[in-house]
């Protein structure tokens, strides 16, 4: 096996005809990314190590493992690399390979193979920096899932418990932050003294308090946590990221996170439609798995809600989750089997079992050079999609495959002329609603208020009958079915709300399916006549009458029903409207009135919560909240490609040929600048740069590399000039020198030379 310098790449491409060069460009679409002029070009792009390192993340482990096989026998042994035939790679896998330009037929003989020369190098590299990346090439490529554990009803049962938990936590933060915000640190986000304060001051996640009741009791849907834990913490601080995805909170003036408008409709609408909104967010996040616990000696989270916490390929890694377990599933032996087990301790780091089973085997049998990046994150993907509902007990839930199943294939998504993010979810998240309005049990308003002061809900409470709880009653411990206690804070809260004691108690009696106890009636009364405070209201304009008769005739009249009108005292009355479509009222009701005096411009007023839309297409996003921000979100995940492009490009290159002869043999078109640097840096050979100032002028820097990241290349100056740092996107090319070379005389290099500290590049 030989290894192929650019001029004998170039002969073998020179030999392809233009199917072949199509399908080199389909399977690499990197490689029109600007669309080459000329097969000199297209050459240099084929062998250099940014494209070879970007197919191989596409490969799977059959493909991948023959390329490393081969790779490694032409770098230890070029003349032996066939020698023992047991090792031949697959067919299928070498045709691929040569399908993608990593390896090719040597001109004159079928049999023995060449490569371009920084594939051994880049193999290496890998193998060496993901050294699991061994176990899964020799792994079984086609792993089954393991016996069942659970019945199905029982697995739909922990998903709709899961979904229902995750409903009231939501609903249990926008409360939280409508009362006081989320205020960010200086550097952006949500730090971690914040999400104490707000699990502070809840019942879900605040201090456990010695009670019989369910508080600090864990939970099967949420982390397993314990109220007051650092756990519970992390748990807000993932209830944020999760809420800002879907849009339900909004950053007000660069300094806190508060519920936004769109939070009212939310919480006015059906179940199946807010966990409609819910998926929908977390499907498009291009965020980094979501914070799900608290700090602990051995590890540093990056605030919530921070910009640096973007990831481009989040939104494909979830995709390839999911697609994955629907493949398993769709196998004879999946409905029936255990996909994966989750083992996240509370405290201590995730270890190398946190995720097993025939789930992560398979992603990693379909990409494995990715899966070996992204391993650490897949528990904490699969523990989010478990929380959402999507998974549980181990296998794929009924709201998952409702998901998957009404999902649009690429095909149908390439159709429309300007396809969102979320067209291809759009339909799955219809379909998965409706199969959660079928399942789900329906809303009750219906409580059992007992002689302990507490009242037991009998079913999941609907929005309006658990807004007046929250009021008036303190909620505790976890679950679908909520108990609520009465104590004098909570009636106080009541009443600073707008509650009066009167109006307490007639919705309780209203609502519960039991007698108010006695105990319960005189704490209410009690707790009237010793608060002390100041109601405040809001008002579009007063009236004052002073018959009786007429104010009865007011309230009673049904043109005048629809403006809130209220009895404030004994002849003043208040209402919702401002004073000029008051008194237009008025007048049409056929009523006498007095002048008035101007009152504010009529403002729009809010919808009612309960008319918002509740077409299910409405409650899905098209894009997700987090495109807006300043973060440029790229994906590692080739666009769609367009055929007759694909053929063009082909037969334009077939006919330019390569390059015509220039006038300089270092032209930056005919070189890998990247893979040249590396390769200078691991053998410290020296080269010279030449690099583009801002203001378009060209400077050459001769010596020898020492380091190589963050987008910048630091180089050890020719006679002990002193170091510089260059910009690798300023760097228009390089050229290999020798030892005995002199360093070109350029006035910028000579004044470089001069300061050596000065060599330090800005930013521009």
């Amino acid at each position: 096996m030989s290894l192929l310098s650019l001029e004998a790449l170039l002969a073998r491409l020179e030999t392809w005809d233009e199917d072949r060069l199509a399908r080199l460009l389909r399977l690499r679409p990197d490689l029109l990314a600007p669309s080459p002029q000329d097969l000199t070009t297209l050459a240099v792009r084929v062998g250099s190590e940014a494209s070879i390192r970007t197919h191989l993340q596409r490969l799977d482990a059959a493909t991948l493992g023959a390329a490393v096989t081969l790779a490694r026998a032409a770098a230890q042994a070029p003349d032996l690399a066939q020698a023992d035939p047991a090792q031949e790679p697959d067919p299928a896998a070498m045709e691929a390979l040569h399908a993608a330009g990593l390896f090719f037929s040597e001109i004159g003989s079928a049999q023995s193979l060449a490569t371009p020369a920084r594939l051994p190098h880049i193999i290496d590299s890998l193998t060496a920096h993901l050294p699991e990346l061994a176990g899964t090439l020799a792994a079984d490529s086609a792993p089954r899932p393991s016996p069942a554990s659970a019945s199905a009803a029982v697995i739909e049962n922990a998903s709709l418990a899961a979904i229902t938990e995750l409903l009231d936590d939501v609903a249990e933060l926008l409360a939280l932050l409508a009362a006081s915000p989320a205020t960010t640190l200086r550097t952006g986000g949500v730090g971690m003294r914040e999400l104490r304060r707000i699990a502070a001051a809840s019942a879900r996640w605040g201090p456990p308090v010695s009670s019989s009741s369910a508080r600090g009791r864990t939970s099967a849907g949420t982390l397993g946590a314990l109220t007051g834990t650092d756990a519970s913490v992390g748990e807000i601080g993932w209830l944020l990221e999760l809420t800002a995805a879907c849009g339900l909170i909004e950053l007000a003036d660069g300094q806190s996170w508060s519920p936004g408008r769109f939070a009212q409709q939310w919480g006015a609408a059906a179940r199946q439609h807010q966990h409609q909104l819910l998926v929908s967010g977390w499907l498009l996040a291009p965020r980094a798995p979501m914070l799900l616990r608290g700090p602990h000696p051995s590890s540093r989270i990056a605030p919530t809600l921070g910009l640096d916490r973007q990831r481009g390929d989040a939104e494909q890694l979830r995709r390839a989750l999911l697609e994955t377990a629907r493949g398993l599933i769709e196998e004879p032996s999946g409905p029936e089997g255990q996909l994966y087990a989750l083992n996240l301790p509370e405290d201590d780091l995730p270890g190398p079992d946190a995720l097993t089973g025939a789930l992560p085997r398979r992603l990693a049998a379909r990409r494995p050079l990715l899966s070996a990046r992204v391993m650490h994150l897949l528990p904490w993907l699969m523990r989010e999609a478990e929380r959402l509902g999507l998974f549980a007990v181990g296998t794929l839930s009924t709201a998952g495959d409702a998901l998957l199943e009404g999902s649009l294939p690429r095909e149908t998504v390439r159709q429309d002329p300007a396809p969102s993010a979320g067209a291809r979810w759009r339909p799955g998240l219809s379909r998965l609603a409706e199969r959660l309005a079928s399942t789900m049990p329906a809303q009750v308003d219906t409580i059992l208020v007992q002689s302990d002061l507490t009242a037991i809900a009998t079913g999941a409470l609907s929005p309006d009958s658990a807004a007046a709880l929250a009021d008036f009653a303190q909620r505790e411990g976890h679950g679908a079915v909520p108990t609520f206690r009465f104590s004098p804070e909570s009636l106080h809260r009541g009443l600073t709300r707008g509650w009066t004691g009167a109006g307490m108690l007639t919705w309780l009696e209203s609502h519960s399916l039991t007698e108010v106890p006695a105990a319960l009636r005189t704490q209410v009364e009690d707790a009237a006549r010793t608060w002390r405070g100041v109601q405040i209201g809001e008002a579009g304009a007063w009236l004052r009458v002073t018959d009786a008769d007429q104010r009865a005739a007011m309230l009673a009249h049904p043109v005048l029903d629809g403006l809130g009108l209220q009895v404030l005292a004994e002849d003043i009355l208040i209402c919702r409207a401002p004073a000029k479509a008051m008194e237009q009222a008025l007048t049409e009701a056929g009523f006498n009135t007095a002048r008035h005096t101007e009152a504010e411009p009529e403002s729009h007023r809010r919808e009612p919560a309960g008319t918002s839309a509740e077409h299910t297409a409405s409650w899905a996003l098209e894009t997700s909240p987090w495109e807006q921000s300043p973060v440029r979100i790229t994906s590692a995940e080739p666009g769609e490609q367009d055929e007759n492009l694909l053929r063009a490009t082909a037969a334009a290159l077939r006919q330019a040929g390569r390059a015509a002869p220039s006038s300089s043999s270092d032209s930056a078109a005919t070189q890998d600048v990247i893979g040249t640097l590396r390769s200078a840096l691991a053998a410290r050979r020296e080269l010279t740069l030449i690099r583009v100032s801002p203001q378009g002028s060209t400077h050459r820097l001769t010596g020898v590399p020492t380091g190589m990241n963050a987008g910048r290349v630091r180089i050890r100056v020719r006679d002990d000039q002193g170091d510089a740092t260059v910009m690798l996107h300023r760097i228009a090319a390089v050229e290999e020198t020798t030892s005995q070379e002199t360093p070109p005389q350029g006035g910028s290099v000579q004044a470089s030379a001069e300061h050596p500290g000065n060599l330090e590049e800005s930013n521009g």
